[in-house]
């Protein structure tokens, strides 16, 4: 899947019209812009904490985010952005659980648990697996294999 610009059409989409209807003031429009522009900061930088996934930094296009996490940012920002009308009474019990699995799937991004496609849409980060990108150190020396082929070492 390639990576897409995350709007603030996708946010008002996933409101009811009861929830629309709250957006009578004009700033309202710009405080969604500023929240959908924080969200898209949140996620590009939950995608790039796991180490793997900085390859992928160079290559995607400032101000997208992956594809598969647009549901999770859309929750988030839709959340903030109903808790930011003044007076509303429109969070429920639904809307916070959609909140906290869009924070918890981000989680599992930033740990790895979730692996990411590439702007691309089919590029996977290579996992440095067990040591993290760490080179691999034998646990002892090697002393016996340095020396005759017999059975090994200076003695």
């Amino acid at each position: 899947m390639a990576w897409i610009t995350l709007t603030t059409d996708h946010v008002v989409n996933s409101l009811t019209t009861q929830e629309q209807s709250m957006m009578t003031d004009p700033s309202s429009s710009v405080d969604l812009a500023n929240i959908v522009q924080g969200v898209t900061a949140l996620v590009r930088g939950k995608v790039f904490s796991w180490r793997p996934n900085q390859g992928m930094l160079p290559v995607a296009l400032p101000g997208t985010i992956p594809d598969e996490l647009l549901g999770p940012a859309i929750a988030i920002a839709r959340f903030k952005f109903l808790t930011h009308l003044p007076g509303t009474q429109l969070i429920t019990k639904e809307r916070s659980a959609d909140k906290d699995e869009a924070y918890a799937y981000l989680d599992d991004v930033s740990s790895g648990k979730m692996i990411i496609l590439g702007p691309d849409g089919t590029t996977v980060p290579s996992n440095p697996a067990d040591t993290d990108g760490e080179p691999y150190f034998k646990p002892y020396a090697d002393w016996q294999s340095a020396g005759t082929p017999a059975w090994g070492g200076y003695w």
